[in-house]
């Protein structure tokens, strides 16, 4: 085991209560994160025409300052008016970089009571579901049995008055299927009891 999956295990096992046990544990594969960088196909037309778009807003500035109050006006406002467009475009280009770098830095473990998820790094950031809160589940499965598990855990009234159905994932791990059962079965036990 690394110092990064050490680091990690001991996150998680930091994270139990006495008595609860650790029945499943993996990290997501960085490299499994493909999908991700999905975006940049909206994201590499976007960012280019944004630069395009400031840098011929700038062009008249190429002549010398303008020479009314009009051609000063629409000189800063249509390069400033670009600016934002490129700050998204940039953050839509490195939202994939960012998601495989925090799978790095992941770890999930199935305990006899919840589903945990710690996210390392500047911070730490702990999500928990309770087995009493999970409701149906889905699994993508490879060939090679890694895949993503995702569980609804609840839903809630948007602003708009929109139903959205919230949903924990446990993304790009190993033998998926193996904790769908594992969860299945701790389930069974718990509405036994």
């Amino acid at each position: 085991m690394d110092r990064a999956a050490f680091s990690l295990d001991t996150a998680l096992r930091s994270e139990l209560a006495p008595g609860e046990q650790l029945l499943w544990s993996a990290s997501p594969d960085p490299a499994r994160m493909k999908a991700a960088f999905v975006i940049w196909f909206f994201a590499v037309p976007w960012t280019v025409f944004s630069l395009v778009w400031t840098a011929l807003a700038t062009l008249p500035w190429h002549a010398g300052p303008p020479k009314d109050a009009m051609g000063w006006g629409f000189g800063i406002a249509f390069p400033l008016f670009g600016t934002p467009f490129i700050l998204v475009g940039l953050w839509m280009l490195y939202k994939p970089i960012q998601i495989r770098r925090d799978a790095a830095s992941t770890i999930y473990g199935l305990t006899d009571r919840r589903l945990i998820r710690i996210v390392t790094g500047k911070t730490r950031t702990t999500d928990i579901v309770p087995l009493d809160r999970m409701g149906p589940i889905s699994t993508k499965v490879g060939k090679d049995c890694w895949g993503t598990l995702t569980i609804q855990t609840g839903s809630h009234v948007d602003s708009d008055g929109d139903r959205i159905t919230d949903r924990f994932e446990v993304a790009a791990v190993p033998d998926v299927a193996r904790l769908q059962r594992l969860i299945v079965e701790r389930q069974r036990t718990a509405s036994v009891n």
